[in-house]
């Protein structure tokens, strides 16, 4: 069973993929998502019941079916609606599109047109004006986004071999030994850590899987080998803080959250990397050479994170802040503290 964030993103994958690919056979969809098809066939009965809204009658859930091995989505009446958003939603909506441009996902391809058509979408459902406040907006605002073009590149190869179930050779700089390797690999699955993203992948060197570093993959060639995913992979587990090594040029983090956010905190977060504080919420305390990745998780918070160190993740902060305010028209006042 594959864990809850993973599972969230398959659903959003499917959604469009189903609305546009009408009758697209299972096996086609594993192929496409990088899954067996027995876990595909379970997302889609388990879908079924998950997709809807108040007050639950069967004409207020987006429908998941299975005709034969062909899936199929009808969505529910409020679809049908025209989308109006107000000049906010449209740019947070916009933002989190940032985000997932080269995100971790298996289902990998499935979300580049996706993003694309998204974007349009929001643009068109704008009035002129509020759309050209909204491209304003764009340029102003610095979201933390995803790997550079270069990495993000490389991972798009990963992903898609990975989605193919295709060995991969790789020209590999390794921080250990400041030599380039070349080594061929499996790719498992993709994972975030301190806002670098890592390919977990079978090591032909190593003889086990590891985590390597995308922007340290020089070149990606696509082999015509099959392999399978251990049924025992689970992405989560490289996540945990063990299995990625200071490597110098980090900087230790601490970010306070109050008691409203501290259990999504804890949830998320290695028991190991969190102080408890009388009131209710936490500190948590991490190593990260991205300064982006910090405003992110403050700004995902807010108003109830604040860095507290290092200075210049609180000056980000606090700058990324400023940026918003003066987008929107609130003045130009500094804010108190960073993130709050």
């Amino acid at each position: 069973m594959a864990a809850p964030l993973e599972r969230l993103r398959r659903a959003l994958t499917l959604i469009p993929l189903l609305q546009k690919r009408q009758g697209m056979r299972v096996t086609e969809i594993a192929r496409y998502l990088g899954v067996p098809p027995r876990e595909v066939t379970e997302e889609i009965r388990d879908l079924v019941m998950m997709c809807g809204v108040p007050p639950y009658f069967p004409h207020n859930y987006i429908n998941f079916y299975l005709e034969g091995d062909r899936a199929f989505v009808r969505f529910a009446e409020h679809f049908r609606r025209p989308v109006r958003l107000t000049l906010p939603e449209a740019l947070s909506l916009t933002l989190a599109l940032r985000t997932l441009e080269g995100g971790g996902s298996g289902a990998g391809t499935a979300f580049t047109p996706a993003i694309e058509g998204l974007r349009k979408k929001i643009q068109e459902v704008l009035v002129p004006e509020e759309a050209r406040t909204l491209r304003e907006a764009e340029r102003r605002i610095a979201a933390p986004r995803g790997p550079g073009a270069a990495a993000a590149r490389r991972l798009q190869a990963l992903r898609d071999a990975m989605a193919r179930k295709r060995r991969v050779k790789i020209d590999y700089f390794s921080g250990h030994r400041s030599a380039m390797t070349e080594r061929v690999i499996e790719p498992w699955g993709v994972v975030e850590n301190g806002g670098d993203w890592y390919c977990v992948a079978w090591d032909s060197v190593r003889r086990t899987g590891v985590p390597f570093r995308v922007d340290r993959v020089r070149t990606v060639t696509v082999l015509e080998e099959a392999y399978e995913v251990p049924e025992a992979f689970d992405a989560a587990r490289y996540r945990s803080p063990e299995f990625f090594r200071p490597r110098g040029g980090e900087a230790t983090v601490r970010i306070r959250f109050g008691p409203e956010v501290a259990r999504f905190i804890r949830e998320q977060s290695d028991p190991r990397e969190l102080e408890e504080l009388p009131d209710g919420g936490v500190v948590r305390k991490l190593r990260s050479s991205s300064i982006e990745f910090v405003v992110q998780q403050v700004l995902r918070h807010a108003p109830h994170a604040e860095v507290l160190a290092p200075p210049e993740a609180r000056a980000a902060v606090e700058e990324t802040c400023a940026a918003l305010l003066a987008t929107w028209g609130k003045g130009r006042r500094k804010p108190a503290k960073a993130g709050r």
